[in-house]
């Protein structure tokens, strides 16, 4: 879920400034009006009644990154890996699927998304 992270100062001692940052989130920013409120999306950030809408240019934007698993670099993409089920009596394949991370054709892995074979794969390795 995206947040809207703000940041106020003082300009001159006077006026009170507000900076707005996205963090998070894959939608870019914008501002929205629903009857009478005024919000900053995605993160529902309320205005003021009395605050003007920012422009979107002024709101910092830091979408989500994911997590690069390096666990996984001595793996090559294009190879499939047969590993036998524990009982002996099936042979299971894994291989990397187009958004890098490991897929198992087993039953167990159509549950849980995990898998001992998978496990084994990249101990091996």
């Amino acid at each position: 879920m995206a947040r809207v992270l703000i940041n106020e100062f003082a300009v001159a001692g006077k006026k009170v400034k507000r900076t707005y940052a996205i963090y998070g989130g894959l939608v870019p920013p914008y501002t929205m009006t629903f009857g009478s409120d005024k919000y900053i999306m995605p993160g529902w950030y309320k205005l003021d009644k009395d605050e003007d809408l920012p422009n979107i240019e002024d709101i910092g934007y830091y979408p989500y990154k994911p997590k690069i698993d390096d666990s996984l670099k001595n793996i090559d993409s294009n190879k499939v890996y047969k590993v036998m089920s524990s009982k002996g009596d099936k042979e299971y394949q894994v291989q990397m699927n187009t958004s890098g991370s490991l897929e198992c054709e087993c039953p167990g892995y159509g549950f849980r998304r995990r898998c001992r074979h998978i496990d084994q794969v990249t101990s091996s390795l």
